[in-house]
């Protein structure tokens, strides 16, 4: 017979997981599982402190957005600067001491007119990130021609 017999023996013996090869597995395991909880440490956590503030800078600049809504519907025109923004609101006080934690109260400004109104506010992260919003935005698309 040519070829391949019937079954041939195996060459190599099965090989078998031994004490030092599972205990250098699970070096190996513990030395990833520290690395990665390092660079989470280092370099991940500090972004995500930083997307938290500017997510809620964004919060109290859209809060901000309301109340000059509100406060165009009882006198006819925006409010023009924060303190007479904040006298309609029901928790203005509270809502200064909450935003002072997360934005630059410095940097805030609330300028308004007859028609429209900016505000906009620099984040206390890193990049002193600048939140802006104008207003009034429309409800509904422009119209097409």
């Amino acid at each position: 017979m040519t070829g391949m017999d019937a079954a041939a023996p195996p060459t190599e013996k099965p090989r078998r997981l031994s004490a030092l090869v599972l205990a250098a597995a699970a070096a190996g395991l513990a030395a990833g599982l520290g690395a990665g909880a390092l660079v989470w440490r280092l370099r991940l956590e500090p972004r995500y402190e930083a997307a938290l503030r500017r997510y809620e800078t964004v919060q109290d600049v859209m809060a901000l957005y309301g109340l000059q809504e509100r406060y165009k519907r009882a006198w006819g025109v925006y409010a023009d600067g924060l303190d007479a923004l904040l006298s309609i609101a029901p928790d203005g006080p509270a809502l200064r001491a909450r935003m002072a934690g997360h934005l630059d109260l410095a940097t805030l400004a609330v300028v308004g007119g007859a028609d429209r109104f900016k505000i906009e506010a620099n984040a206390l992260d890193g990049e002193r990130t600048l939140v802006r919003v104008r207003g009034p935005v429309a409800q509904a698309p422009p119209a097409r021609r």
